[in-house]
């Protein structure tokens, strides 16, 4: 059988950091006989080599090629280029892994829409990921129409290695900085077909402490400033003037000029260094980016245009000082279940994070501009360009979820409203925004079902700028009143045990492990449970603060004592409104046939190997029975952490007003 698809790995001093990826080439499911991997060790002085060729001695199609060290990645991966015999070649880094369905799920698509570029899902292990273009599927795309396609620029993608060669790509070779860019730009333009796989993770992005990557080495300016001008030659050489050139040239005027110009990396920089870095920039802008562009910005980069046009280093400086100081909170305000979904009621705030206060916007007439530092403000091009009127109408606010399984994220929906809210003063204004985050356990995840440990993080994006805040910590008294576990009908007919609550960080997470481990914490008022006994049976009926719909599930019942146990069936389901005015809600109901003798019973569901314990006890004594509380171990830490989380939030209140230390 020919090869489908030839792996690309250069490496250079990985060591044994090199076998995790390995181990994820050698468990893909793409049978060994269609996919060949080529290891391109550029001459690297530790063990790495020889590491490649002892785990790789006889493995059927998996080679290493080792050569001088060129620099960087860029020759090594024209050779895997020359040697390929797939129909595809797939790039990655040799610090780097695949998930299992990768390669098949890739090739697969790659055939179903005659692509010539896929881009499988990618995860961030210790660094951030793409998010946005992996919250829908793309087939047929191409950059002309498809900008979002400019958010993923490195090379770990699928390439038909026709088209490749037919578009004579190749990588810049030596210590070329943005190489990956130098080939992904000519690629996407030529590129006819571009697809997505949004719905696996195929590639999860790692940053290793161990050893170095280039991207997280100095900024040497002049290097890198040189592949930023190769870029504009590239972009002016492959398109005419015109909208698409003036796109791309803004893009990474945004995102390679004026982005290194942000930031925490940039504000920690040696005086100096800024001052070196400031001058190779503006030279650039001068010399390569004509002042039109600035109009084809977001709102935010045209702040930091303005200012960097100044010639004013401290101007620029203060911008990234301001724009740091950018966040927002989200407080929960409550829950409520319907059907498959958790709504969690929200409000955001955006704030000062030095201080936590609102941020305020001036408002001067009919015009709305960001709250610049007199400084700033004094400057009429930077004032000009801190007018936000249009985009502060246009503020968003998102969520997204989390699990550590699949490493990305994915898009929840959040309806929202934005209102004004007063100032400091009369010419002053904050905003608010208030929406309730729909958690749908049937399709959440793309679709599908959630599985496992979930959280939430809220997003708002003004004017190009972006804040993210993980849901939890912040809770407003009386929230958590509709925090219960539910009982979710997925769309196989089977239910599932979903359960709202909070982990050790205080985040609000939704755990769906398809066990009944999380319904002991819908036992919260345990007295009112009763106990019957007649007719040599035991009848059970537990009021439970859960979910249930329209449901009746079934489970297996344990009453589990000193001299061994009783086994039985429960129903859970939702009893209607009485007479006595009780409202609806679940209960749990068992009538169990040989009754226990004497003593003290546990109350537990599940399997015998399994069984959960639910914090009832039930006694029996000269024949008479009563319930009691038990709570077991983990209601315990639970409680704790709760304890624990409200004393921390308690101190942080205490020390914004000056309280405590």
């Amino acid at each position: 059988m020919s090869i489908e698809v030839t792996v690309i790995i250069p490496v250079h001093n990985t060591s044994k950091g090199v076998l995790d990826g390995l181990e994820s080439l050698r468990a893909q499911t793409m049978p060994r006989s269609r996919f060949e991997v080529v290891y391109v060790d550029d001459g690297s002085t530790d063990d790495t080599g020889e590491i490649l060729d002892a785990e790789l001695a006889g493995e059927e199609n998996f080679s290493v090629v080792h050569t001088e060290n060129s620099g960087w990645p860029g020759r090594p991966r024209n050779i895997g280029m020359d040697r390929a015999r797939g129909e595809y070649v797939f790039f990655m880094d040799d610090d780097d892994r695949l998930g299992a369905e990768a390669l098949e799920r890739l090739v697969a698509k790659a055939r179903e829409d005659s692509a010539d570029i896929v881009i499988g899902r990618i995860a961030g292990v210790g660094r951030k990921a793409p998010r946005e273009i992996f919250q829908k599927p793309m087939s047929g795309g191409t950059l002309r129409k498809n900008h979002i396609l400019l958010t993923t620029l490195t090379v770990q993608k699928l390439f038909r290695l026709g088209f490749v060669r037919e578009a004579g790509l190749r990588f810049p070779e030596g210590k070329v900085r943005l190489e990956d860019h130098m080939f992904m730009l000519p690629a996407y333009l030529k590129a006819k077909s571009v697809s997505v796989v949004h719905d696996y993770t195929c590639y999860y992005w790692v940053r290793h402490k161990d050893f170095g990557n280039i991207s997280y080495q100095p900024l040497e300016p002049v290097g890198y400033f040189d592949s930023v001008e190769r870029i504009i030659d590239i972009i002016e050489a492959e398109t005419e003037p015109g909208a698409l050139q003036d796109r791309l040239l803004a893009h990474w005027y945004r995102s390679k000029v004026l982005g290194r110009v942000q930031g925490n990396s940039y504000l920690k920089q040696p005086e100096e260094s800024a001052r070196e870095l400031h001058s190779v920039i503006a030279s650039l802008v001068e010399r390569r980016i004509p002042k039109r562009l600035d109009a084809k910005l977001n709102s935010f980069s045209r702040l930091r245009a303005a200012a960097l046009r100044t010639g004013r280093p401290g101007l620029v400086r203060r911008i990234a000082v301001f724009e740091a100081d950018l966040a927002h909170s989200t407080t929960v305000t409550g829950f409520r279940w319907a059907g498959e979904k958790l709504h969690v009621d929200v409000e955001s705030t955006l704030v000062r994070k030095s201080d936590q206060r609102p941020l305020e916007f001036v408002r001067e007439g009919e015009s709305v501009y960001w709250d610049l530092p007199g400084e700033l403000a004094e400057v009429e091009s930077v004032r000009a360009a801190a007018e936000i009127s249009p985009q502060l109408k246009k503020l968003n606010l998102r969520a997204f979820a989390r699990n550590s399984a699949i490493g990305a994220d994915v898009t929840v929906p959040l309806p929202f409203t934005l209102a004004e809210a007063p100032g400091s003063t009369p010419d002053r204004r904050a905003v608010r925004l208030t929406g309730s985050v729909e958690i749908d356990v049937a399709h959440g995840n793309l679709g599908s079902a959630l599985s496992g440990q979930w959280w939430f993080v809220s997003r708002i994006d003004l004017a190009g700028t972006s804040t993210d805040h993980t849901l939890g910590p912040l809770r407003r008294p009386g929230s958590e009143e509709g925090r219960t576990p539910a009982f979710v009908r997925l769309d196989d007919g089977t239910s599932v045990l979903a359960n709202p609550s909070y982990n050790e960080k205080d985040h609000l997470v939704v755990s769906v492990d398809g066990s009944w481990r999380d319904l002991g914490e819908a036992v919260r008022e345990a007295r009112r449970s009763t106990v019957v006994a007649r007719d040599g049976r035991l009848r059970l009926r537990i009021p439970l603060a859960l979910h249930a719909g329209d449901q009746r599930i079934t489970m297996p019942l344990r009453l589990i004592g000193p001299e061994g146990g009783v086994e039985g069936t429960a129903s859970v389901l939702t009893e209607p409104a009485d007479d006595a005015g009780t409202p609806p809600g679940a209960v749990l109901s068992a009538e169990l046939t040989g009754i226990p003798r004497q003593g003290r019973w546990q109350l537990a569901v599940g399997p015998e190997q399994e069984a959960v314990p639910l914090g009832i006890e039930l006694s029996r004594s000269l024949g008479r029975w009563t319930v009691g509380v038990r709570r077991p171990p983990r209601a315990r830490a639970l409680a704790r952490r709760a304890y624990q989380g409200l004393r921390r939030r308690a101190g942080r209140v205490l020390r914004r007003m000056g309280l405590r230390r």
